[in-house]
């Protein structure tokens, strides 16, 4: 599809789930505790004094799920991955001074978590695990003593955003019998998906190279930067360019009206409390629906968080939220180059690796015998 007509599909998109914007029904039910959830989640991490409540609210958005067995599994899922996460990130920050082995633990710890995404039952909580690596890895860069610090309010802030989004799907969702879900190969499992892994080894490889691009350029914003990589290359086998375009729209939507928010709003609670909260009703309302926009919706949410939740107040200083944006494009960015130029060679040479590694079975049954 060309990008014209991209274009012309997310506005029709975003047309129709507004007009069907509502305060009643199953998707405005759905909204409301999603909204609700981020905004006590937020509250609570202010309450505790956590580094980054923006973190606390962004997982009450991504838990609530339509049914609450479906928010049980994945809250499971977020907080295991997480503590492994933050173990891993803080063994791998004491590399920061050796640049070759703090790239292959980014870059390995992202692969195995795309990779494992589809191939396990439990391939949620293996990808917040790789991407947690990455955030702790990232976040001690300019000051490695801070790992503990980082893995620790990373794990707590992720704890408080569970807890709370799960307290209010159990007390208000409708009681719903789960769906089954498939089965998985397994991440060893045959045969092995090549796609994937082409997708996995080229994300691990841009995401490695992250660090030297942002210190190199001295860009802002370099924490977003390969959370927004990790979810366009997720969706990359559907329609990266679709994923993007909707992640950019919603960004720039849900940034905007953040911005403007906090620039009338300032430092007033109430006022900051009720915007909040109605920007996040609407966006999840947008990503609950059953339109083509629902990742748009997802992604203005996540950003309305980041551009209104500044630290343990309300804050009319909104530079944060400006270098948190401009880090989420960088990601975009990256990804669209590593694919341009790494997955084509990746898709070459993978195939070759894998039969020298994974010789075939002779005819007869036995393995080939070594010259």
């Amino acid at each position: 599809m060309s990008r014209a007509r991209y274009h012309v599909r997310l506005g029709s998109a975003l047309r129709r789930e507004i007009g069907v914007l509502s305060v009643s029904g199953p998707t405005a039910g759905l909204a409301f505790r999603t909204a609700l959830s981020c905004v006590l989640a937020v509250l609570l991490a202010m309450a505790l004094h956590l580094d980054n409540p923006y973190w606390a609210g962004i997982t009450g958005l991504a838990i609530i799920q339509k049914d609450v067995h479906a928010s049980f599994a994945r809250s499971v899922d977020r907080i295991l991955g997480t503590l492994a996460g933050a173990a891993v990130g803080y063994f791998g920050a004491h590399f920061v001074a050796d640049h070759l082995v703090f790239q292959l633990i980014c870059g390995g710890a992202t692969a195995f978590g795309i990779y494992a995404l589809e191939r396990t039952q439990h391939g949620y909580a293996a990808l917040l695990g790789a991407i947690t690596v990455i955030l702790v890895m990232f976040g001690s860069m300019s000051a490695p003593e801070s790992a503990l610090t980082i893995a620790v309010y990373r794990a707590l802030e992720i704890i408080v955003g569970v807890a709370v989004a799960f307290g209010v799907d159990a007390l208000l969702a409708p009681r719903t019998i789960a769906a089954p879900t498939a089965p998985k190969p397994g991440l060893f499992g045959h045969p092995i998906d090549q796609g994937l892994l082409v997708t996995a080894l080229t994300g691990g490889i841009a995401i490695a190279l992250i660090p030297e691009i942002w210190e190199s350029l001295q860009l802002p914003g370099l924490g977003q930067t390969p959370v927004t990589a990790f979810v366009i290359l997720v969706m990359m086998r559907r329609e990266p360019a679709w994923a993007a375009l909707n992640r950019v729209a919603g960004c720039v939507v849900g940034g905007a009206y953040g911005l403007v928010c906090m620039r009338y709003v300032g430092d007033a609670f109430v006022p900051w409390i009720a915007l909040l909260f109605l920007g996040l009703y609407v966006s999840c309302h947008v990503k609950h629906g059953s339109g083509d926009a629902a990742y748009s919706g997802h992604q203005a949410g996540i950003a309305v968080i980041m551009s209104m939740v500044q630290g343990l107040a309300p804050s009319p200083d909104i530079l944060p939220a400006i270098e948190r944006l401009v880090g989420i494009i960088g990601g975009l960015v990256v990804v669209v180059v590593a694919q341009a130029l790494l997955t084509p060679l990746i898709a070459v040479a993978l195939p070759r690796f894998l039969a020298l590694a994974f010789p075939k079975p002779s005819a007869g049954g036995e393995p080939p015998k070594p010259l």
